[in-house]
């Protein structure tokens, strides 16, 4: 059991949230107009005080995806 307490809840504040993943390898976020294979793969969390599950990009894939969007852009300029 992963706990983060640097994190809340965006359901209810609370920090007592268990980090994890949802399902199989289909749970990625695609993002349009850039081209990827696979996606970005989603962690995901539960809240132990009510419940609120959510999905998010870890830093470093958001880095990544940061990244595209900027070499993207510049292509477009």
């Amino acid at each position: 059991m992963l706990i983060d307490t640097d994190k809340t809840c965006v359901a209810c504040g609370s920090k007592r949230i268990i980090f994890g993943y949802l399902g199989t390898s289909a749970n990625a976020f695609v993002p349009v107009s850039i081209f990827t294979i696979y996606g970005y793969r989603t962690r995901a969390y539960v809240c132990q005080d009510c419940g609120h599950i959510s999905q998010f990009l870890s830093k470093e894939k958001l880095e990544k995806l940061n990244k595209r969007v900027g070499e993207r852009e510049e292509l477009q300029e």
